[in-house]
């Protein structure tokens, strides 16, 4: 490789400011994201709601009456 090349090569990895993105854009990405995770953690705690909703008590499953087993 020539001077030329790496010459052109170090100038193509060097950042601009226009490179990075606006502050405002920074801002409303993350209040994107923290919109985004709100919901999934509102719905996952929905989700064990309704999970322990549906399962029977354990007072139940105690007074539950078991049958003893025929005597052969």
């Amino acid at each position: 490789m020539n001077r030329g090349e790496h010459q052109s090569l170090r100038a193509t990895t060097t950042f601009s400011r226009m490179n990075w993105p606006a502050p405002d854009h920074v801002l409303a990405a993350k209040r994107a994201r923290g919109k985004a995770l709100r919901g999934m953690i509102l719905a996952l705690l929905g989700w064990a709601k309704g999970v322990t909703m549906r399962q029977t008590s354990l007072e139940t499953a105690i007074t539950v009456r078991i049958r003893p087993a025929a005597k052969r």
